[in-house]
């Protein structure tokens, strides 16, 4: 499996369940829930590289794999790994917030009306591939593993204050997948109509980061 060693597949469940719990979970407490959930995703997913070092995204993975600095075979059982991390985050949340927590929609990732359909889709699409490609940008530029956690935790914040309004800024399957799938379980008000947008803009935003950063880096130098 290549890069996916053991360790590497316990940490990033760990990393993944840890960035969703604490960071999606800002989602549900507080006064200001957009910047309590921007300013959640930055510390978690700062400590979540500090602990455990990973991706944590299956989107930064996938990027990985296309710039070619991850061996395809390991990157898809990472993504699986992270996957089960997200799920377990979501599961986390309906423990500590119960009920609330289940009718409140555990966090999960809804489109803005406008975003529906027409135009205000395809700008969700293009607004989460954006926010895929620069949060995957920064990972390449800061260096993959514990040293980008400051730098991936400010592009979550920036990005989740920046198309919050249009998609509930995703920018991470996990985080969307995994919530959506224990709110199912949880018999919440579970929607998995758009599911498709979420991976469809992230996948985009994720194999144009891998394959444009080698030439955007080269331009800059």
């Amino acid at each position: 499996m290549g890069s996916a060693t053991l360790s590497r597949l316990t940490a990033e469940v760990l990393g993944t369940a840890v960035l969703v719990f604490f960071g999606v979970g800002a989602l549900l407490v507080g006064g200001g829930p957009l910047l309590a959930g921007a300013v959640g995703l930055m510390i978690a997913a700062a400590a979540a590289a500090w602990i455990f070092g990973g991706h944590f995204n299956p989107w930064l993975t996938l990027a990985a794999a296309v710039r070619g600095s991850m061996d395809w075979a390991g990157a898809a059982v990472i993504i699986v790994a992270q996957l089960v991390g997200g799920f377990a985050g979501g599961l986390l949340m309906w423990l500590c917030y119960g009920e609330n927590g289940v009718q409140g929609g555990l966090g999960a990732n809804r489109l803005a009306e406008s975003a529906s359909s027409g135009m205000g889709l395809v700008a969700a699409i293009v607004a989460e591939a954006l926010a895929v490609f620069v949060l995957a940008c920064v990972m390449f530029a800061a260096g993959d593993g514990e040293r980008s956690g400051i730098s991936l935790g400010l592009a979550y914040a920036g990005g989740t204050l920046a198309i919050a309004a249009v998609t509930s800024a995703s920018l991470n399957f996990a985080r969307t997948f995994g919530p959506e799938l224990a709110l199912t379980l949880a018999g919440g008000p579970a929607d998995w109509s758009d599911m498709w947008v979420y991976a469809v803009s992230g996948a985009l935003g994720a194999v144009l980061a891998g394959l444009l950063y080698p030439r955007l880096k080269g331009a800059a130098s």
